[in-house]
């Protein structure tokens, strides 16, 4: 388990409210063990020139109410889980929907109770057992339980075990546990095991190494239900062809961004335009690796606290919070490799985890995801045709 944390009860994802012992962090590392770093001041975004541990230290005290919620509701707000938030399988979980969808008027207010408990943020003590409901792992792993085994998926003979192994040191280099045997086994384990089960859908692609490496970090390295929420996020949450061959649900999703940006924030899709930046320059990782490699871990974990359970749009609604956040030194930006330089340092100081989220579902409006669906039937279209021209589309996408 993650250091700092014990756990009453067994480990096999039950109810028990876990208990908090307190352990001296290590300066300078934040929770998940990775080392904190403040970039230089020209490339924080606007608002964003507090130090990193004091950032952290006010979302630490912002959060104290809803983990002593959480506490006191354990283990309640699990009953807001549904079956399924949607059959649709191009984009995974809607995020909304009447009454009708989740069973009944009181199933879909339990819901909304759970949706409004992780928009708060989920404590690090709960993540591992309330990640794994709320996807619909659990769901699924009871549902293939008869027939899957972990333990058989996981060991060698992958199709793709040479790229894994290529991998695996250069997953997160910074992190002490992943440059360890132990680190990189149970990382290698997981990986296999996915690539074995998805490979209708591509098998294994680069970037999902960064997904599970931070998985096994935020669910205290409980390989069997990181792989089964890797499973439910490539079946359910994201659309299908996102790790394909050509990559081509990746390319829907920030063409439907550009589509949003040109909406949301026209004068800086206009800028983004006129000086010859596309919007695939800077999102790619946003939507291949779902913001593990670009964010500050723990800001991570507040995204997947909704992404979990409310699906796609919640990854739209952080990526334009992103760029209004440091909309000001976008537009003073005069090529592409001043954009990338202005908001990789943007998103690395990105430690202010409640001021990021409280913008993503507070201050974009609304966003649903029939209009999300809408703009990405469109950018289907756009990537299909592409994709024809150059001859390279095929059966996996």
């Amino acid at each position: 388990g993650k250091e700092g944390v014990e756990r009453s009860g067994s480990g096999d994802g039950s109810s028990a409210l876990p208990r908090r012992r307190t352990v001296r962090e290590k300066k300078m590392n934040d929770v998940y063990g990775f080392p904190l770093r403040s970039p230089p001041a020209m490339m924080l975004g606007e608002g964003q020139d507090k130090s990193a541990e004091e950032k952290r230290r006010q979302c630490d005290e912002d959060e104290k109410h809803y983990r002593k919620k959480w506490e006191k509701e354990w283990p309640a707000p699990l009953k807001g889980v549904v079956p399924k938030l949607s059959t649709d399988p191009g984009g995974g979980g809607s995020g909304g929907g009447g009454g009708g969808a989740f069973g009944g008027v009181a199933a879909w207010l339990r819901f909304r109770h759970l949706k409004s408990m992780c928009r708060q943020g989920v404590p690090a003590p709960f993540r591992r057992v309330v990640w794994y409901e709320a996807s619909g792992a659990a769901r699924i792993a009871r549902e293939e339980s008869a027939h899957v085994q972990y333990g058989l998926l996981s060991s060698d003979g992958a199709e793709h075990e040479n790229q894994i192994e290529l991998d695996l040191p250069r997953t997160f280099p910074d992190h002490p546990w992943y440059q360890s045997e132990g680190g990189q086994s149970a990382l290698r384990r997981v990986l296999v095991a996915v690539s074995k089960y998805c490979k209708d859908t591509g098998g294994y692609c680069q970037s999902m190494n960064y997904i599970g490496a931070f998985l096994l970090l935020a669910m205290d390295k409980e390989e069997e239900k990181v792989f089964w929420v890797m499973v439910c996020v490539i079946r359910e949450k994201v659309l299908s062809s996102t790790w394909s061959k050509h990559l081509s649900g990746c390319l829907i999703e920030m063409d439907t961004l550009g589509t949003l940006l040109r909406k949301r924030e026209p004068r800086v899709a206009q800028h983004l335009e006129a000086i010859g930046c596309d919007v695939s320059y800077f999102s790619t990782d946003w939507f291949l690796c779902l913001y593990c490699k670009s964010l500050p871990s723990e800001t991570v974990a507040r995204i997947w606290d909704s992404f979990l359970l409310e699906g796609p749009k919640v990854l739209f609604r952080v990526a334009l919070a992103i760029i209004k956040l440091s909309k000001k030194q976008v537009l003073a930006c005069t090529n592409p490799g001043d954009v990338l330089t202005t908001l990789k340092g943007a998103q690395s100081a990105l430690h202010d985890r409640c001021k990021l989220m409280d913008l993503a579902f507070n201050g974009l409006g609304s966003l649903p995801i029939q209009k999300i669906q809408k703009y990405r039937s469109r950018s289907k279209l756009e990537v299909d045709t592409t994709l024809s021209k150059r001859g390279s589309y095929g059966k996996e996408d």
